[in-house]
């Protein structure tokens, strides 16, 4: 193994310094090492240099290329160090956000509408094309069909609807839930169309960084907070 002289020892402290790098202490370089931290590096590339061949001495080139990576490796472990601490805080802003979540009221895929406490129920349509004729159809939980909404023509997009819990003969129809369904009218043909329901979350899970945040909204059950479409206070 190649000695630094105390000469050479000097000048890489001193460049130590400058570079804010830290030193080694006697007790920690005892240990085994892993890895190879700033000093080592400027360790070895000093060793070199007071090595090298006075008649074939290293090129500009070569000293640019190791100070770049050794700029690359300083740069790496910073960055390492700012992500941990970016990953501590987004866990943290999670779970201050599924606590905030409780209790509040978002539009989200499904087709059963749990009633709010006047009876009645909201949701939307998400119509993938134009549409010459939109028809809600609310029913009770066995099928029995309550009410019939007409939205007519409409463009492509989320197309919004509210019933107010009251059949066509005016009386209210008292259920805690309903199932909603639309259908569209294109080019002379019918299909069935995707609706969204507006219910109150009534529980959100804490999950891993890397995991979908999960929202249970009543009526529907779990979804992920990405499909949160609206929200309706």
């Amino acid at each position: 193994m190649t000695e630094i002289s105390a000469t050479s020892q000097q000048t890489l402290d001193s460049l130590l310094k400058k570079l804010g790098a830290t030193k080694l202490s006697d007790a920690s370089t005892t240990k085994k090492k892993t890895e190879l931290g700033q000093e080592d590096f400027l360790k070895l590339m000093t060793a070199q240099l007071s090595n090298q061949d006075p008649f074939q001495p290293q090129s500009n080139d070569q000293m640019i290329a190791q100070m770049a990576q050794f700029s690359t490796v300083s740069g790496i472990t910073q960055l390492n160090a700012t992500m941990t601490g970016m990953a501590s805080q987004i866990a943290d802003n999670r779970i201050a956000t599924a606590a905030n979540f409780i209790g509040k009221t978002v539009l989200v895929p499904g087709n059963v509408a749990m009633a709010d406490d006047t009876g009645a129920i909201s949701g939307a349509v998400d119509l993938p094309n134009s549409v010459t004729d939109l028809n809600i159809q609310i029913t009770k939980e066995n099928g029995e069909l309550v009410k019939t909404i007409n939205l007519g023509a409409n463009s492509a997009g989320l197309i919004g609807f509210s019933w107010d819990g009251l059949n066509d003969r005016g009386t209210t129809v008292g259920q805690p839930r309903y199932k909603v369904k639309a259908t569209m009218m294109t080019g002379g043909t019918q299909t069935e169309a995707n609706t969204g329901v507006y219910g109150p979350i009534t529980e959100a899970q804490v999950n891993k960084s890397s995991e979908d945040q999960m929202i249970t909204v009543a009526g529907v059950g779990q979804v992920k907070m990405s499909e949160i479409k609206g929200f309706k206070y």
